[in-house]
């Protein structure tokens, strides 16, 4: 396994962090716009975050940051003490967004990393240890 140097696993992890930050607030801000379709764009804006990030790098870092980041800006955005949020409320929307972005953050955390698939069509299949061999 290659190790990646410590600056470079620095930087990756600011980056994840800080785009996490920066989708976890535009969900905040414009899940409620239009009720419906507000929603399902901040729901997808989240989608497209964990599966470019997860998609980007190999390492599974970069996606905890990034989760971090989007729950950490939404925690703080629905508000903390009694109170309440004027951003994220308490109805439907605001507890879609909320349950949703969860579920869709852990399971970009949890989805598995397949190995790359060799396309060998054309050439001899190779001999398995179930064939039968002579």
């Amino acid at each position: 396994m290659r190790h990646t140097p410590l600056i470079q696993r620095a930087l990756r992890s600011l980056g994840a962090l800080a785009l996490g930050v920066v989708v976890g607030t535009f969900a905040s801000l414009y899940h409620g716009v239009v009720f419906p379709w507000g929603l399902a764009a901040a729901l997808v804006l989240v989608t497209l975050a964990v599966a470019g990030v997860r998609t980007l790098f190999v390492e599974r870092y970069p996606i905890v940051w990034a989760s971090v980041g989007i729950v950490g800006a939404l925690m703080m955005l629905a508000g903390v003490d009694g109170n309440g949020s004027v951003l994220i409320l308490a109805d439907t929307a605001g507890l879609v967004l909320l349950g949703g972005t969860t579920l869709l953050v852990v399971g970009a955390i949890a989805w598995p990393r397949f190995p790359h698939r060799t396309t060998r069509y054309d050439r001899e299949v190779e001999r398995s240890e179930r064939t039968h061999q002579p």
